[in-house]
């Protein structure tokens, strides 16, 4: 699910030892991106360490939000040496920020996405990534709408998620 990806997100930049890692989130009152904020606060805080605001920004998973984003954290903490990115284009957006500002990725930021699309193997930096089993997400979907037009019964389910290691992170 979205807490557990973005937990695995964020503590495998733990484990690479990167120690300001900044939050780039799709639009803030999503609730998919609320979970996902959720799981990167608490690998944070397991690590005993603390989210800060100045680490964290949000765009709308276009890749024109991803650029402004990235501008917006390296501008507000210029010391960042990891971001957890909320979609891959928008991680590739920020990924061409960092560059852009003479940094390295990985070896000055770290850099990981999330759902694994076709673009992040493909890039020229193919991307550290957070794959969902889309799917059957779907599957799901569709099985529990269906149960609500038929009962009006709510159902929520989950899914499981990995972390796909490539050469950003």
């Amino acid at each position: 699910d979205n807490i557990t990806g973005g937990m695995l997100a964020t503590q495998h930049l733990i484990q690479l030892g990167r120690k300001r890692i900044a939050f780039l989130g799709g639009l803030s009152d999503d609730l998919t991106v609320q979970h996902r904020y959720q799981g990167y606060e608490k690998a944070l805080k397991e690590a005993g360490r603390r989210a800060f605001s100045k680490l964290v920004a949000y765009g709308d998973y276009s890749y024109i939000s991803g650029l402004g984003a990235m501008q917006r954290l390296l501008k507000q903490s210029p010391d960042l040496d990891a971001v957890f990115v909320n979609s891959d284009l928008m991680a590739i957006a920020a990924i061409k920020v960092i560059l852009e500002s003479g940094r390295r990725v990985p070896d000055d930021v770290a850099v990981v996405g999330y759902d694994d699309v076709s673009i992040a193997l493909y890039n020229n930096l193919p991307l550290t990534t957070i794959r969902q089993n889309v799917p059957l997400a779907g599957q799901l979907l569709a099985q529990n709408l269906i149960r609500y037009i038929k009962t009006g019964e709510v159902t929520h389910v989950t899914t499981s998620v990995e972390l796909v290691i490539r050469n950003s992170a």
